[in-house]
């Protein structure tokens, strides 16, 4: 793995970029959605209901949450790329950066939420928490190891010799067949969504909006610092980390 204090320090800034990213991506457009679905839900509910928490802390809350997941992906992310630089393809260290946050993103984030998107405060039943969250986990592990088999799979072609389009279609195939396959083994999202369309689809598209901006973010910043490691190692040789030695 090499010099895997480099990587974890580099993807430990990078989740704290990607982190702060998200969390102000939450408060200056997804809020907005969040506090249309808890009006709603305030005004279906009987009597008076008080929150333990202002909307304000809550709010806090979520944006130190998102710094912290940030903060999280960064190290796994570092991680990552410690084990798989090697065989990493790209010309330079932003290139291979931003190709594995780019398949991370996909993997982990778009692939579960087509199946199982998610839904603002005060949509469906609570009680079926538990079993969302593991169905969407489930299916984003699934995703993962479905990611590294087709990685294989291009290994094993470019081995014998397939190239080009047809290695494509053979990779990217095989993968959308098993993806289809766990789309229907898995169990369906077990609560009708009762709120208005356009404040679904809006907060829909904000959370893949914002799991999008955290994943460029830390795969920019991540290869950002790589290349100006590798510039000051070339500058000093002797230096003790070498990024192309990684």
């Amino acid at each position: 793995m090499h010099n895997i204090k480099a990587f974890l320090g580099r993807g430990a800034l990078a989740g704290i970029a990607g982190g702060v990213a998200a969390a102000l991506f939450q408060w200056s457009v997804t809020e907005s959605q969040i506090r249309q679905a808890l009006a709603i839900e305030a005004a279906r509910e009987s009597g008076a209901h008080e929150e333990m928490f202002s909307r304000g802390t809550q709010v806090i809350g979520g944006m130190l949450g998102a710094c912290l997941y940030g903060v999280f992906l960064g190290l796994v992310f570092g991680f990552v790329c410690a084990l798989l630089w090697t065989a990493l393809s790209g010309r330079d260290v932003f290139t291979r950066s931003i190709r594995l946050a780019v398949i991370i993103f996909v993997a982990w984030a778009l692939v579960p939420a087509l199946k199982y998107p998610a839904n603002p405060p005060g949509v469906g039943n609570p009680d079926t928490i538990g079993q969302r969250t593991a169905s969407y986990l489930a299916l984003a592990l699934v995703s993962l190891v479905l990611v590294f088999l087709a990685w294989e799979l291009w290994k094993h072609l470019t081995a014998r010799g397939i190239e080009g389009a047809p290695r494509f279609a053979s990779v990217a195939g095989a993968y959308l067949l098993a993806i289809t396959v766990a789309y229907v083994v898995l169990p369906a999202n077990p609560d009708p969504v009762d709120a208005p369309a356009n404040l679904i689809w809006h907060f829909r598209l904000d959370s893949l909006a914002g799991n999008a901006l955290l994943w460029l973010v830390i795969g920019t910043t991540f290869g950002w610092l790589g290349d100006r490691a590798v510039a000051r190692d070339t500058a000093n040789p002797t230096s003790a980390e070498s990024m192309s030695a990684a």
